[in-house]
């Protein structure tokens, strides 16, 4: 089972319930922890490729998304309050939830789901990737129009 699945049916799962380099080199993070603080430093620093390279995630589609998200979280000036973690799933898959304030004095809260794969630790951030549809449409939830519909009585 590949990791961003598991992180996506992990982070569904949850809804019930630091320093980054510019210069291409990975982000610098040993730990849970440093890796939460290297997302809010990626998102202050507008920092497309860290924020990428925190989730794992390569191609256009992610390159994308990871675009929009600096554009609607980034360059806040968030200043950490706290980062809790809670590993619901093991010791290698948990939610990081994140308390802050953003440089004009805003509260900003934000819950990730954070894994750990072969040693290094990743968040998801980006929207998992959708299956293509081999052109199919999906199934339709209408009522049939013929009449025999569950919402027409049947006389005895």
């Amino acid at each position: 089972m590949n990791r961003r699945y598991f992180a996506g049916v992990a982070l569904a799962a949850l809804l019930g319930v630091a320093g980054c380099s510019g210069d291409g080199s990975e982000p610098k993070t040993s730990g849970d922890r440093e890796t939460v603080e290297a997302y809010i430093t990626a998102l202050n620093e507008r920092d497309t490729d860290a924020l990428l390279k925190l989730d794992g995630a390569t191609g256009p589609a992610a390159e994308r998304d990871a675009g929009k998200i600096i554009e609607e979280k980034g360059g806040r000036g968030l200043k950490v309050e706290d980062i809790r973690i809670d590993y619901d799933f093991g010791p290698d898959v948990g939610s990081a939830k994140i308390t802050a304030k953003d440089s004009k004095g805003a509260d900003y809260r934000e819950s990730l789901t954070i894994t750990r794969d072969d040693g290094r630790w990743y968040l998801t951030v980006l929207p998992a990737p959708t299956q293509e549809q081999g052109g199919k449409k999906p199934a339709g939830t209408s009522e049939p129009t013929d009449g025999t519909g569950p919402s027409k009585s049947m006389s005895g």
